[in-house]
């Protein structure tokens, strides 16, 4: 049973994306937070195979957050994503261990490939 952790302040985004994770098998418990309060809070109680944290949410920055989770669980995959394709951003989330950045305004079927390969379902 892999949980995954979607943190995004935009609800109808998070909406699409758990549907994607649903429709795939293997991914049996999608968890929403709308800021990094709340997935703190989610990742105590579902212990996350992956994140999947936006660059910009409120109360701090994604890659805030991901240090955070990365302490309390330092081999948690985390991707990140991103409103463009700022390379500048991609070079420090991947600098400060983020497994993958995605720009929200891409194909979301190639972030859940890529989650399926790094949860180990592929």
């Amino acid at each position: 049973m892999l949980a995954v952790l979607i943190v995004d302040d935009d609800r109808a985004f998070r909406t699409v994306l758990r549907g994607l994770f649903e429709e795939c098998s293997g991914f049996d418990n999608c968890v929403e937070a709308a800021n990094a309060f709340e997935a703190l809070n989610m990742s105590r109680q579902i212990a996350p195979n992956l994140a999947i944290v936006a660059f910009s949410i409120p109360d701090m920055n994604g890659l805030q957050l991901a240090h955070q989770l990365k302490v309390r669980e330092p081999a948690l995959p985390i991707f990140m994503l991103t409103a463009d394709n700022d390379v500048n951003i991609e070079k420090e989330a991947l600098a400060f261990g983020i497994t993958a950045v995605f720009s929200k305004l891409d194909d979301l079927t190639t972030l859940i490939a890529n989650a399926r390969a790094v949860c180990g379902l592929e």
